[in-house]
């Protein structure tokens, strides 16, 4: 009997360093859910408010289930325990429900819609906000949501706003899509942001906002972000053909018309201001996923990379030095001749009038 002891205690061991190891992705995955789980009570507990109230109620639940998982001898497994602990929370955070119908601000009022006839595009709600001439944080004078015509046929071609407002880890990119003469209609891609709310990044992994496509007037969404707020703007005209820029308008045109009767929440990673504009391009012609379509402050450099802007032979670096347009936009705060200021002279636009 002896002389199988050594051998029993080795697979007793082998054993241990086996069930450790089958162990690990359960305790990764029961952490993390427990994490998950403290910032949706959070952000989206019964207070609809981050802090506060559901802040004591998610730290109420954290301390309890860690006692649980501690002392508790219901279930053999601490990690079991977690995840049981956790699975009350997600069928709750499942049942809540976007909705168009809060104390939005301001700017996120009104919910736009698209009528589609043959060639005639009719905007309802376009944004067209007035701010102050000297760029006072106070901002805005003048609130209005417009109706405005455009016509496929005369779609020209898509330009990029990129506004820089995060450096190299966060961006917010906005489409402008040129029709000529009858102008460019810009769309931004928000979260929709109650009268208490504001923007935060780790709040959009959760439903702390809806979605929102925004159809606006370029002196208003562009102004706002470069001489209101002072954000790094960013200009580049993208060598999308007038098909192409057609298909894309028509795809957020129809989403924005399905959130208008099914609103959606706004997700930082899988709906958010740059992936959006993804699923809005047709499958056979996605590039292949890129981790800067999340970490999106260099979305610029890659959509370069990808050939996507009209460069005049310009290297990145250059290209991007003079599409910033803060300084011709600050010196044009009035809306008229806006647009056709802070193209003037930049790569990609000398051939446009």
């Amino acid at each position: 009997m002896d002389a199988i002891k050594p051998h029993s205690k080795k697979n007793s061991r082998a054993r241990s360093r086996l069930t450790r190891i089958l162990l690990f992705p359960l305790s990764f995955c029961a952490i993390t859910a427990t994490a998950w789980t403290f910032g949706a009570l959070y952000y989206d507990g019964p207070a609809r408010l981050p802090g506060g109230w559901n802040l004591i109620l998610a730290l109420v639940w954290l301390t309890s289930v860690s006692i649980i998982a501690v002392k508790a001898q219901i279930l053999r497994l601490w990690q079991i325990r977690l995840l049981v602990c956790c699975l009350p929370i997600y069928i709750y955070w499942l049942s809540i429900r976007p909705s168009n119908d809060r104390n939005w601000k301001p700017e996120f009022a009104e919910t736009g819609y698209v009528d589609i006839d043959g060639d005639q595009l009719t905007f309802h709600k376009v944004r067209n906000f007035d701010y102050r001439a000297d760029g006072s944080p106070a901002g805005i004078i003048t609130e209005r949501w417009e109706t405005r015509q455009h016509h496929l046929s005369k779609l020209r071609g898509v330009d990029l706003h990129f506004d820089a407002f995060g450096g190299k880890l966060m961006a917010h990119p906005m489409l402008s899509f040129d029709f000529g003469k009858e102008g460019h209609l810009v769309l931004s891609i928000e979260t929709r942001r109650e009268q208490h709310e504001s923007f935060s990044a780790i709040g959009g992994i959760y439903k702390m906002f809806e979605l929102q496509y925004i159809f606006g007037d370029e002196a208003d969404l562009v102004r706002v972000r470069s001489n209101i707020r002072d954000e790094p703007m960013y200009l580049y005209r993208t060598i999308t053909n007038p098909e192409q820029a057609r298909q894309l308008l028509l795809e957020c045109v129809r989403t924005q018309n399905q959130l208008k009767d099914h609103p959606y929440w706004y997700n930082a990673i899988t709906a958010n201001c740059t992936t959006s504009y993804r699923a809005q391009t047709p499958s056979d012609q996605r590039n292949p996923f890129d981790w800067r379509l999340l970490v999106n402050g260099q979305l610029d450099q890659m959509l370069y990379e990808k050939g996507a802007f009209a460069t005049d032979g310009l290297p990145f670096e250059k290209l991007r030095a003079q599409a910033l347009i803060n300084e011709v936009a600050q010196q044009h705060a009035k809306a008229e001749g806006f647009s056709q200021a802070i193209r003037k002279g930049r790569a990609g636009f000398t051939d446009k009038k």
